[in-house]
Order: C-alpha cells, then sequence, then structure tokens
C-alpha cells in the first residue's frame, strides 16, 4: 500500500507542474488584452503601447480586443469569468472602481473578483469644448455653464468622464447633464462636431484634438498645471480643490490567478513601465508611468472603491 501511495504522489507530482514552472514557461500562446473601450481613446492607446511591449519581451502575440459597454463592466465582467491561467487579461482604468460603484449590486466587484496585477500610469484630465460653443478660456466657459444646461460627454454612466464632470458641476455650481457614449473616440468626435459641449476626459486621450483646433482646451484636473499645457489653469488653481481627480490605468486578469504568474506578469510589466521609451510616450501627453506591487495596486483598488460608493450616493450618480 505505501509503494501504491508513493507511486501516485510521484505521478501526480510529474503530471501537475509546480507553480514556478509554469510561471517559468508563461506564456507559451497567445495572450488576450481586453480594452473596455472602443479603438481611439486613452485607455486603448496605452493598451496597445503595453500589448506591443509585451509581445516582444515574452515572444508571444498579446491579441488587444476591444469589448466596450456598460461603463467597463460588460469587458470584466468577460474577464472575470474567464479562465485564471493569465492567458486572458484586462487594462482598465479608475472607471472600472466607479461604474461598480453606483450599484448596489454591481455586476462585477472590482475589490474581489479581479486579479490585481500592477498598475501601469496615471495622468490629470482635461476639460475641452466643442468650439462651437464659442468660449476661450474658463471663465467664460463657467459663465455659460451658469446661464444654461450644457451637455457633457461621457464614455459611459459611472465613467471616471461622469464622476469628474459631476464633481466639477458642485464645486462651481455649474449646469451640465451627460450624454453617454460608448467610448472616447465616438464621444469626441460628437464634441467636435458639435453635437455635445463639452468632454473632460484623459489628457492623453483629449490633447492631440486640442492641439490641433478642433477643441477648445479649458482646465485640467489636477492641483497644479500641467507641463503638457503649461497655459491652462488647474482645478486647485482656481479654488476648486474638491474637485481635484486623476486617471490611472492598472492591469487585471480574473480572480485565482497562480501568484508566481501574477509576480511574473507584475515584473515584465514593471520593465516595460521603467523604460524611457515608455515615459516618453507618456509623458508628451500629459501622462506618466507608476509601477509597484500586486499588492499596492489591490490596496488602491479596494480604497478607491469605497471611496467612489460614497461619492456615488453624495452626487446621485445612479444607472440609467
Amino acid at each position: 500500500m505505501k509503494l501504491l501511495t508513493a507511486l501516485v504522489v510521484s505521478t501526480f507530482l510529474v503530471a501537475v507542474p509546480s507553480s514556478a514552472a509554469l510561471a517559468q514557461t508563461y506564456p507559451d500562446k497567445p495572450v488576450t488584452l481586453v480594452v473596455p473601450f472602443a479603438p481611439g481613446g486613452a485607455v486603448d492607446l496605452v493598451g496597445r503601447f503595453i500589448a506591443d511591449k509585451l509581445s516582444a519581451t515574452w515572444g508571444q502575440t498579446v491579441v488587444v480586443e476591444n469589448i466596450p459597454g456598460a461603463g467597463t463592466l460588460l469587458a470584466t465582467g468577460q474577464v472575470a469569468n474567464a479562465s485564471p491561467d493569465g492567458y486572458t487579461l484586462l487594462i482598465n482604468s479608475a472607471t472600472v472602481t466607479m461604474s461598480a460603484a453606483i450599484q448596489e449590486q454591481p455586476l462585477v466587484d472590482p475589490a474581489e473578483q479581479l486579479t490585481h496585477i500592477g498598475m501601469v500610469g496615471a495622468t490629470p484630465l482635461l476639460l475641452a469644448v466643442s468650439p462651437t460653443l464659442g468660449v476661450s478660456n474658463y471663465e467664460e466657459f463657467a459663465a455659460l455653464a451658469k446661464e444654461r444646461e450644457l451637455n457633457y460627454a461621457t464614455v459611459g454612466v459611472g465613467s471616471l468622464n461622469q464622476f469628474a464632470t459631476e464633481i466639477l458641476r458642485s464645486a462651481a455650481d455649474l449646469q451640465m447633464v451627460p450624454v453617454h457614449y460608448n467610448g472616447g473616440s465616438p464621444a469626441m468626435t460628437d464634441v467636435i462636431g458639435g453635437h455635445a459641449d463639452l468632454f473632460y476626459g484623459s489628457i492623453t486621450q483629449v490633447i492631440p484634438h486640442v492641439r490641433e483646433g478642433l477643441m477648445t482646451g479649458i482646465l485640467v484636473s489636477s492641483a497644479d498645471r500641467s507641463d503638457a499645457l503649461p497655459d491652462l489653469p488647474s482645478v486647485g488653481e482656481l479654488g476648486l480643490d474638491d474637485a481635484i481627480i486623476e486617471n490611472w490605468w492598472g492591469l487585471f486578469g480574473p480572480a485565482g490567478m497562480d501568484a508566481a504568474i501574477v509576480d511574473k506578469i507584475n515584473a515584465d510589466l514593471n520593465a516595460v513601465l521603467q523604460t524611457p521609451e515608455m515615459a516618453e510616450f507618456l509623458q508628451r501627453d500629459g501622462g506618466r508611468p507608476i509601477w509597484g506591487t500586486p499588492a499596492e495596486f489591490s490596496e488602491q483598488v479596494k480604497s478607491e472603491y469605497a471611496t467612489w460608493r460614497q461619492v456615488a450616493e453624495e452626487q446621485g450618480i445612479r444607472p440609467e
């Protein structure tokens, strides 16, 4: 009996690779990186840059799949329900903690139903308006938004855009109502065309349109001015400290991923983030790379999720 037991255990150990062995050979096939927005937005641009660099590091293709909708929860839910083998990953923004925060029973709990692999970077937001609005600075914009109701474009109910604009609306006593889209690109297209009045999104996605004169920059969401847009005031400078907010991007996987594989992805991601090329890619449009451990990222996600649940209650942000 002892011999039989030893043989069974020995066979099991040979048949089932150790955690460390799995991490050493990961990935041995293509990896899917899910982006919860339409192509052309900030998360999509950052995600494709990361995908290209990880593809080169791993010698395996990282395929970007755009799944917009439901305030990122459609894509997030698909990843949460995927096999936790490391071959389905998600890049998301701070929106992942916000879209869930507006629901009493969230479709996906970002604190518990995802593996938090690592932070990617962060950027202030840039508020830009349609040229058809006829304003060129914050004073003119605020006067108009106090005089009549403006339509602001978002990338979905409970998105970063909605939270940021509602916080600004409350802090500055402005009149603004949301119009929801499936991504930053279609939202900005409608602002440029005059079908919506403004968009308050990551500098990285909005600044190209401002530089081209297609949209008019009004302010940035940080405490101080951005080096990328030194002529625009910050909300901190305008005395709107309650409206200071920053977007971030992070890498996730399904809950239950092997810790050794998580650590490998995190280490390879951090190596990409610390390259001059990555810093230049983000900094030219007002962003910056941020790297750290899975534990540090997890703590941030859980803390912000709790914070945004409280803000959603205070601002009356609810599913429509």
